[in-house]
């Protein structure tokens, strides 16, 4: 199974987007400046737009799934238990893990952004996919829902799992990093041997390594025992 960027391109105004690599199942960071175009290379993986050249081959993967940042651009229903069966989950344990218990009779447009959230992740991440693709999936979640979602993605590693997002303070055991820069994707590596040579990783990042050379995820779980041993 694998998914194949060759050669695309893509032109909106001044920007154009360049892309070239290949995605094997595990999970993988595409990570970058706001506006670099992150979010436009997640909608043309996850069929959401056509490239203007090249081709996106889709080598053994039957299932898909994207996520955009807002989730309000999934809505289909009108309450919660509708939206629930639409993706064919059953109503009471989704609404257990998203928070939302006894609220299947209410207007979906009487949740806020994170409540929604919630609801359309645990819809999401509850199904089999050969790909995912998880646009900034942790924007305006706390750090519990951030945490839970991390913790499911690590025990439920099955396929391809794509992860768009600036933040990396909390995110499931990473297997590849790639980088947006000025629209152009770049393989970054494996972790962890990627990270001693990342020239724009995040300053959290940056300090840890400058602290402790040990380094060898980027797991909430990771980074917490990176600097947990640095000020012991």
């Amino acid at each position: 199974m694998q998914l194949i960027l060759d050669q695309i391109t893509f032109s909106r105004s001044d920007f154009t987007l360049h892309a070239q690599g290949t995605f094997t199942p595990g999970v993988h960071l595409i990570t970058g400046r706001v506006g670099s175009g992150k979010s436009t290379l997640g909608e043309i993986v996850g069929r959401a737009l056509s490239p203007v050249s090249g081709t996106v081959r889709y080598d053994g993967i039957s299932s898909s799934v994207l996520s955009m940042q807002f989730p309000e651009y999934h809505l289909t229903t009108t309450n919660l238990k509708d939206e629930i069966l639409s993706w064919g989950r059953d109503p009471e344990p989704i609404l257990e893990t998203a928070g939302l218990i006894g609220r299947g009779g209410d207007d979906l447009l009487t949740l806020s952004r994170g409540e929604l959230k919630r609801l359309h992740l645990a819809c999401l991440i509850t199904g089999r996919y050969d790909l995912m693709v998880l646009d900034e999936p942790f924007a305006g979640l706390d750090e519990e829902a951030r945490y839970w979602i991390s913790t499911h993605l690590d025990e439920h590693r099955e396929g391809i799992i794509i992860i768009i997002s600036h933040d990396v303070t909390t995110l499931p055991s990473i297997d590849q990093i790639w980088e947006m820069q000025d629209g152009v994707l770049t393989s970054i590596g494996h972790v962890s041997q990627a990270l001693t040579t990342w020239t724009s990783a995040p300053p959290l990042i940056r300090y840890i390594l400058n602290h402790d050379h040990e380094l060898s995820g980027l797991s909430w779980h990771d980074l917490v025992e990176a600097v947990c041993r640095i000020h012991e």
